[in-house]
């Protein structure tokens, strides 16, 4: 008697090893078919570009070598994953469908909702496994470390099960691919993205690279080597934090109490660790409030009059501002899908604070160019740099004081913005550029504090300081104290955070 067969809905989660999906249809005797869907809905939305579909070709694609390898395949349809489940179920009839909690956007959540409601209608098992410390629904926030915990260090990562499949399965499985996609495989300024790429990373960043993770990540200099790249792959689900956490926590057991790097390397995956944690908690955000995609998280802060300038919006995206970091990253993403946070920080408060731009119309551009966009990282993060959380500091970055402090030889800058490779740095430094390059978009100073005192007005209002509480209690931050008590949101600041402003 041939087993009850199960689909694997593959999305953001294209990995063997650490997959709940697999481990359930091991343990319960499923046959399993692995099936990825290329969406045209998914694809045409305006945070969607052809990087994010040659990452998705890429990881799928490995994930098939190592399916062939075990005697199995993926199914690659191409059209919306309810069409494409009742097409399947016609021609091979189905029990289960099995898939990873997935926070996404707008798009993607619907479209859980509807594979959901068919599965119901249709008598087919629609069964969600959690693969981040995203508790399903929203989460007290004064127990949410505790729940991150138990999720992610309580249990090592799971092993790679047998996989079983069965004959028709693996013949329909076969017979699809990614048309179209592979032009984009070869690209080499994007960082690959497969589950052994993932496993390489991890390996590199603990044997070598993350001896530098602490003070490395704030310059565009030191963070591609400095940095833990490990973004993209938890982004696309080739690698879980579970194994990130297990794998550092297993490094910091090793190290060699003699060896004088040992001090540098324990602060430095401690600060990974921090930030590892930090990922899913504002991640939690989107999860328990889903219209954050929309709108802030603070009501006081959603009609913040923005200018919306479309020639300075151009002039932001093309890295044509005037401004050479600004350019220089702008440039630098649109190329290779990556540069740190502080630059990225840099790049989302210039839009906002200095050229006045929505943060829901820059955000879509972002998006794109981030290799590693996941939206549930990338939205409130774009909402903190706006200033439009209600409790955080509203910190303004002046690129001149950011490309002094963090690009202080201009090398960055001069990779990325080629119209001033022959210029001498202190001239860049200094603003002092000659004709070729575009002269400043926008004055900074006057511009920033313009915005800086709206946000701060808005701060200030009764308003404000009745609602800031509540926002807080769902949304915010709680420090990591051992009997996890509930600590009182913070007050506001007494003034809007000019240090970045260099005065």
């Amino acid at each position: 008697m041939s087993a009850p067969l199960a689909v694997w809905w593959v999305k953001r989660d294209a990995r063997l090893a650490d997959n709940a999906c697999l481990a359930h249809a091991a343990e319960r005797g499923l046959a399993v078919l692995p099936v990825h869907c290329v969406e045209p809905s998914l694809m045409a939305a305006d945070d969607h570009s052809a990087m994010h579909a040659q990452a998705g070709w890429q990881a799928v694609t490995a994930l098939r070598g190592s399916l062939r390898a075990r005697g199995a395949d993926i199914l690659v349809a191409h059209g919306e994953a309810v069409d494409k489940l009742a097409k399947l179920r016609r021609a091979l009839p189905f029990t289960a469908v099995l898939s990873h909690e997935e926070v996404g956007n707008g798009l993607s959540y619907r479209r859980d909702l509807a594979v959901a409601a068919w599965c119901r209608a249709n008598g087919v098992d629609y069964l969600e496994f959690p693969q981040q410390g995203v508790r399903r629904g929203g989460i007290n926030r004064d127990r949410f470390r505790r729940f991150w915990l138990s999720r992610v260090s309580a249990n090592p990562p799971l092993e790679i099960p047998e996989i079983r499949t069965c004959p028709r399965a693996r013949q329909l499985a076969s017979a699809t691919g990614f048309p179209g996609l592979g032009a984009f495989a070869g690209n080499p300024g994007w960082q690959p993205v497969s589950e052994a790429d993932a496993q390489a990373t991890l390996a590199d960043f603990l044997g070598r690279r993350g001896l530098r993770y602490r003070g490395g990540i704030s310059s565009p200099n030191t963070a591609l080597e400095a940095g833990s790249r490990l973004s993209p792959h938890l982004a696309w689900g080739t690698l879980t934090a579970r194994q990130a956490w297990r794998a550092v926590k297993a490094r910091l057991a090793g190290l060699d109490p003699r060896d004088p790097d040992t001090p540098r390397w324990r602060r430095s995956l401690a600060a990974f660790l921090s930030r590892l944690a930090w990922r899913d908690h504002f991640t939690q955000r989107l999860e328990s409030e889903p219209e954050l995609e929309f709108r802030a998280p603070h009501p006081c802060y959603r009609d913040i009059p923005y200018e919306n300038d479309p020639r300075l919006l151009e002039a932001w995206r093309a890295g044509l501002t005037g401004y050479p970091l600004v350019d220089a990253v702008m440039r630098c993403l649109a190329a290779t899908g990556f540069v740190n946070f502080r630059m990225r920080a840099m790049a989302v408060s210039f839009a906002c604070h200095a050229l006045h731009l929505d943060w829901r119309l820059i955000h879509p551009h972002l998006a794109r160019v981030f290799r590693d966009y996941d939206p549930g990282i990338h939205l409130p993060q774009v909402q903190m740099q706006a200033g439009v959380v209600g409790w955080n500091a509203i910190r303004v970055y002046n690129p001149s004081k950011q490309l002094a402090d963090q690009d202080p030889g201009c090398g960055f800058t001069r990779r990325w913005v080629p119209e001033l490779a022959n210029v001498e740095t202190s001239r860049i430094l200094k603003g002092d550029i000659p004709a070729g390059y575009p002269a400043p978009v926008a004055p900074f100073a006057p511009r920033a504090r313009a915005m800086a005192a709206i946000l701060y007005g808005i701060r200030k209002t009764e308003r404000a300081r009745a609602e800031t509480p509540g926002v807080y209690a769902r949304h915010g931050s709680r420090r990591p104290e051992r009997n996890f008590r509930p600590r009182k949101p913070p007050q506001p600041p007494q003034r809007t955070l000019f240090d970045e402003l260099g005065e």
